[in-house]
């Protein structure tokens, strides 16, 4: 058992007990496990895995300080502590291998392989899990990822909380009888139950009515449906997924969310990472996308099968505000535009990532003279200038869409919910939040 005791606090007689009980010291870069000896936790903590070993007394506050920087454990030092290493080594030993990612689920860099890795973990269980993360982030490759690591024999089932109207969203979910309402005219089971054996997937569950909140949450407690028109509860076999890009203990906090719901979702709760913290993956992404760009068009008659590095210095270089989602966009509206050459070049790239800010910078709507006033007045409530910001672009849109949601909609670009067969929809529960209409 090979280990590598960093730090000065390792005793000679401690280092001759691990010996005698067949642990071998060796470097760093060898090591299955590395050992930090001292009396606080480390300021630059070793690559894990890595365990602090406390030469003074263990306090709780130390502890956790060394876990939140990686440790896999923090101990103190006594008769058993080769024992205790043995076992930390042997629990370090086993390991979920990674399943094959979906395509188009890049997962060279540190960040996402870590996701990868919680998403392996999660597969493994019937818990219901949240995504969370931007708007475009793959929070929906995930879920596919997580559904077919678990072994269901089911579908997934995805089901856009935003896409479907208020008034059809509980027969959409749960079912209805012949007759149940106007324009009923044959039974229908509902998409939870087409997911029995599977995984249901509620993207955009932030956008789940309030009045339907209490008659879901009692349907992931206890695995039933019940159709409209009826009041026998049929059980069902289903795992849920459900993903957001907002905060939903933001939301919980300000009355728009059940609590109770919230706790039910994030059971395991796994943050998809921006495009920003993982740019590693930004050159395999764009070899996945102009492959994927000739799959959809066949048709193209040009092709395009490498990138520049100039161009890939600059995608490199972008923030990507609307993360893989815009990156696609960016990489298709290229190569539509590309005419001759096999090479993609800097200048087949919109302009605003040549220059490395996003198209749309928000700086010139708000004055942040007056912003720096309210923050040394200790006056500033971020929230609410974030939601007078909102429900302005809003009524300035609605007016300008002659009160329609889903002209309203493509007025207000990118507000989070990416293409929907509704476009209305993200609209709609913004003017319920805001109390418009």
């Amino acid at each position: 058992m090979e280990i590598a005791v960093l730090g000065r606090g390792f005793s000679t007689l401690q280092r001759r007990a691990l010996a005698s009980a067949g642990f071998e010291e060796v470097s760093p870069e060898r090591a299955a496990l590395r050992i930090y000896a001292s009396p606080k936790p480390p300021p630059r903590p070793p690559r894990a895995p890595w365990i602090w070993l406390t030469t003074g007394e263990l306090t709780a506050s130390d502890a956790a300080a060394a876990v939140l920087a990686g440790a896999y454990d923090a101990i103190a030092p006594g008769p058993e502590l080769a024992t205790v290493l043995a076992q930390r080594l042997a629990e370090l030993a086993v390991q979920i291998i990674p399943g094959e990612p979906p395509p188009g689920f890049v997962a060279r860099s540190g960040a996402a392989r870590k996701v990868l890795a919680e998403l392996d973990r999660a597969a493994h269980t019937s818990m219901a899990v949240l995504l969370t993360g931007e708007t475009g982030t793959g929070k929906d490759l995930a879920a596919r990822y997580l559904h077919a690591r678990s072994g269901r024999r089911g579908e997934l089932v995805p089901i856009n909380c935003a896409a479907i109207p208020n008034e059809l969203i509980e027969g959409e979910l749960f079912g209805y009888v012949r007759g149940a309402f106007s324009g009923a005219v044959a039974d229908y089971d509902g998409l939870i139950r087409a997911a029995s054996g599977g995984t249901v997937f509620l993207d955009e569950v932030d956008d789940t009515p309030k009045t339907l909140q209490v008659k879901l949450l009692r349907v992931l407690e206890d695995h039933v449906t019940a159709r409209l028109g009826e009041s026998e509860w049929r059980e069902v076999d289903f795992r849920i997924v459900a993903a957001t890009n907002r905060d939903l203990d933001e939301l919980v906090h300000a009355g728009e969310f059940g609590a109770d719901l919230y706790q039910r979702l994030a059971i395991v709760q796994i943050e998809i990472p921006p495009l920003r913290d993982r740019a590693e993956d930004v050159p395999e992404l764009v070899e996945h996308l102009i492959a994927r760009f000739y799959r959809e068009d066949p048709a193209a008659t040009h092709r395009v099968t490498r990138i520049a590095p100039l161009a890939l210095a600059a995608l490199l270089r972008y923030p990507w505000p609307g993360n893989v989602r815009e990156l696609r966009n960016v990489v298709f509206h290229a190569l539509v535009r590309k005419l001759a050459g096999d090479e993609l070049l800097l200048s087949d790239l919109p302009d605003h990532v040549v220059r490395g800010a996003p198209e749309h910078a928000a700086t010139a709507l708000f004055d942040r003279t007056a912003l720096a006033d309210l923050i040394d007045r200790g006056t500033m409530n971020l929230r609410s200038v974030r939601d007078q910001l909102e429900r302005t672009a809003l009524e300035l849109a609605l007016a300008k869409a002659n009160g329609s949601p889903a002209r309203a909609a493509r007025l207000l670009g990118e507000v989070g919910r990416g293409a929907s067969s509704d476009p209305g929809g993200t609209v709609r529960a913004m003017m319920r939040r805001h109390k418009l209409g």
